[in-house]
């Protein structure tokens, strides 16, 4: 995600690979402004799961640079919630991925920026352009 400010608006971005390194599908777009670059990148990989379910994909490894959230979507579909977790504002956007993720199979990792520029990259596009929601097939 790419965030600036709780007054302005977010941006987010995610991008699907196969196994080979190939691009095959991407997402973007400006979000109404969050409390926290937290809440963003919860955002935009909520709209990822969602899209990837939507389009019936499963066992699918999800990469995140956001190591905070990467850490709590392993604490929740390890099913071991501590209360500082519950606690969390995110906590309802964190069930909702996990819901998702559960039905579907998907795991989580975490990953250094530089492993992920490309969605970096859209992210702060899509914020800077204030773009609507747009999803691209690559390489077809």
């Amino acid at each position: 995600a790419s965030w600036k400010s709780p007054t302005e608006k977010a941006g987010i971005g995610w991008s699907l690979f196969s196994k080979e390194g190939i691009s095959w599908l991407q997402g973007s777009s400006a979000i109404a402004p969050t409390n926290s670059p937290f809440i963003a990148e919860a955002m935009a990989m909520l709209l990822a799961v969602q899209q990837l379910h939507t389009l019936a994909y499963k066992d699918v490894v999800i990469l995140g640079d956001c190591l905070e959230l990467i850490k709590s979507l392993q604490v929740i579909s390890g099913e071991q919630l501590h209360k500082q977790l519950q606690i969390n504002e995110a906590y309802s956007i964190l069930q909702d991925i996990a819901c998702v993720a559960d039905k579907d199979k998907f795991i989580f990792h975490y990953v250094p920026r530089n492993q992920v520029h490309v969605v970096d990259q859209l992210a702060k596009r899509a914020r800077i352009t204030n773009q609507n929601y747009v999803i691209s097939w690559m390489n077809c």
